[in-house]
């Protein structure tokens, strides 16, 4: 029973292996065994091979007997980050709250039987992510140090104990997640925040690697002394790997005592939270004033309610103000150095400076496209949105409406930041903010167009329409491709022209084009959306 509850957990974790969501069929044997085959090479070959560099160039600290545990214990930790990371989310939703716990537990199956499955399910996900940091690193250490059978012993303990801590760590985490979870009543800004947080971690972890391992390999004396002075768990860990014997069973024994201690708690409390259901406040009457929204007002805060009550759509549509915010801030904070060092320069590169930095900004606001996947996202409730008294002039304005809201500020701040930075002369400075907000409309626009010619109404899951459709493909590059032509043909014309007359030039080429896309909108654009 195990063994059937288990194969019907990896096969509820893979299963866009096996169902093709967008064709809403099944895939073909051999399209799931190349899936299968795609994801093993990239977890051997991609994630294994940078995790096998950073391994590779701290492997003659692994040469050296007496500093080999500050290796395993980078690499340990590592592989605990990874793995939790990694497996978190799948003990959150396969372990507590699977949309199947009601079935399973209706039907003769013993509660044992199906935590010792969902378990198992979260180990071996633990463990997969957890091995492609380990194995290399246990590669490189017996390539450099001395072959052995404790060697070789003392690697495997090392990879199994951290797989069990890895699970113990997942299943504490994804027992808080749940608890969480089933008292909030909107998860999304949950969902994107901790998103942001695990993206923003990778990233610094990633650009501050190479300065941490030369850092280390300069220091490994100094640095090894102060854990063990300070952190001497970080130093058993490290020592179980070599191995060391009262090291080792320290680390064994207590990662088996947390594993048992977790699986009772587990035990005591899955029923619990396996059945609950998200808190809803009991409805209370008070009287107050209602107030009229006009029929735009209040599409516009539906389009936007939609938007905000979906992670996938936030992060995928709206990641772009981050990049905005944060490159104004950068140049708030390292703005002057800039200045100071451009101000040296001819005027020329000055004007060139000023003329890219327009379209470098459109360039990040071209990532917000949240109007193209608007039409499709209407889906298989289009007709609700049809049948109402509403203009459909006014249904198009509400979509593009939002993401004119969305990217306005934050593409004026980043064009502000510019401004303060590279000091142009004023009608440089107020033409870059006007090329940026009328871009911000154009290609609003140009997204609506997208969507109203390319659209994707009969998705089964929402992540098509927003990442994988053709008009949001179009929507991104096309938004791309006009920054850099416009960035690119600033270094022809600026033979024939100065900076004031190119933006002035650029400015008018964009309102034109967004006049015509807004004609087109309210005219084909209508009819377009009413044969749908």
């Amino acid at each position: 029973m195990v063994k059937t509850l288990l194969k019907k957990q990896l096969a509820e974790i893979f299963k866009g292996y096996f169902f093709d969501f967008k064709k809403n069929k099944p895939r073909s044997n051999a399209k799931t065994v190349s899936l299968f085959v795609l994801f093993v090479l990239l977890m051997a070959f991609v994630s294994g091979a940078v995790f096998g560099a950073m391994a590779y160039a701290l492997g003659d600290i692994a040469a050296y007997e007496e500093f080999r545990w500050i290796y395993y214990a980078i690499f340990s930790l590592m592989a605990v980050l990874f793995g939790t990371f990694g497996s978190v989310f799948t003990t959150y939703s396969g372990l507590y709250l699977s949309r199947d716990n009601d079935l399973l537990l209706s039907m003769p199956i013993p509660v044992r039987v199906i935590i010792a499955a969902r378990l198992l399910g979260v180990y071996l996900m633990g463990l997969m992510y957890s091995a492609t940091v380990m194995i290399p690193a246990v590669v490189v250490h017996l390539i450099k140090a001395p072959l052995t059978f404790g060697a070789v012993a003392g690697a495997i303990l090392q990879i199994i104990n951290v797989s069990v801590f890895v699970m113990v760590l997942s299943c504490v985490l994804g027992y808080l997640v749940a608890r969480i979870s089933v008292k909030l009543k909107n998860k999304s800004y949950v969902t994107v925040i901790l998103s942001l947080v695990f993206i923003a971690l990778y990233y610094y972890l990633y650009f501050n690697a190479s300065t941490f391992i030369n850092k280390l390999l300069a220091n490994i004396a100094i640095y090894g002394e102060k854990i063990k002075d300070r952190a001497h768990v970080i130093y058993i860990i490290g020592r179980a790997a070599e191995p060391d014997a009262l090291p080792t069973l320290a680390v064994t024994g207590a990662c088996f005592v947390l594993l048992a201690v977790s699986m009772l708690v587990i035990s005591r409390s899955f029923i619990k939270i396996a059945t609950s259901t998200a808190s809803v406040k009991k409805a209370q009457y008070k009287q107050k004033n209602s107030h009229c929204r006009s029929a735009f007002g209040a599409l516009l805060a539906k389009e936007a309610k939609r938007f905000t009550s979906s992670p996938n759509y936030l992060l995928n549509c709206g990641f772009g103000i981050l990049f905005l915010v944060a490159a104004g801030v950068f140049l708030l904070i390292k703005g002057k150095n800039a200045g100071e060092i451009i101000s040296m320069f001819p005027p020329v590169f000055k004007d060139a400076i000023s003329v890219i930095a327009a379209p470098a900004v459109c360039l990040m606001a071209s990532t917000n496209d949240v109007a193209a996947p608007s039409v499709s996202l209407e889906g298989r409730t289009l007709w609700q949105i049809r049948s109402l008294p509403v203009p459909t002039k006014t249904v198009l304005k509400a979509k593009y409406t939002l993401q004119i809201c969305v990217n306005i500020i934050p593409t004026l701040f980043c064009g502000c930041c510019i401004i303060a930075a590279l000091r142009p002369d004023f009608f440089t400075g107020v033409l870059l903010l006007l090329f940026c907000a009328v871009f911000v409309v154009f290609h609003a626009l140009f997204c609506l167009f997208c969507g109203l010619i390319k659209p994707n109404l009969n998705w089964t899951n929402e992540i098509f329409a927003i990442k994988q459709g053709i008009d949001v493909m179009l929507a991104l590059f096309g938004g791309f491709g006009y920054c850099v032509a416009i960035g690119a043909l600033w270094f022809l014309a600026n033979k024939i022209m100065g900076a004031y007359l190119y933006l002035s030039l650029a400015l008018a080429l964009t309102a034109a084009l967004a006049y015509l896309l807004y004609r087109f909108i309210n005219t084909k654009g209508v009819k377009l959306f009413e044969r749908l």
